[in-house]
């Protein structure tokens, strides 16, 4: 499988998409809810379901990496804090030449360098993925 291109007009649309989702729901709108199917596009990176987005809240998602996915070649950064916590499979970081399986945890400031990474390429990679941004 050959690596996500994130300057893909692909990927710029879905960005687009979701940031203009985000913006119409805020922390006043949510409503207690208990264990429902959320209607909301799938991240752009991969067979995604982003299950919370708020203005004021973490954005997380569900990320189900197939075999053998690939982030690219290219070490990883952004300009918010991510919270990743592996629920089944395996990444390997192509960096440290490192893998991580289920029940592992990272927590990353913005701006941290990391990845790139590859899914096992035998069970791909599930994973919650919450994202925080730096209030103004």
């Amino acid at each position: 499988m050959k690596p996500y291109d994130r300057t893909s007009s692909h990927f710029i649309k879905q960005q687009q998409s979701f940031s203009q989702l985000q913006n119409t729901m805020d922390d006043d709108s949510m409503e207690n809810r208990e264990f429902y199917q959320p209607d909301l596009p799938p991240f752009p990176l991969n067979d995604s379901k982003t299950i919370s987005i708020t203005k004021l809240s973490p954005q997380t998602s569900i990320q189900t990496w197939p075999p053998g996915f690939q982030t690219g070649n290219d070490v990883i950064t952004h300009t918010y804090h991510e919270e990743v916590y592996i629920l089944d499979g395996s990444i390997t970081d192509l960096s440290l030449g490192q893998t991580f399986g289920k029940g592992y945890h990272a927590w990353r400031n913005p701006q941290m360098e990391h990845g790139p990474y590859q899914a096992d390429d035998e069970l791909g990679c599930q994973m919650i993925v919450i994202i925080r941004h730096e209030k103004k």
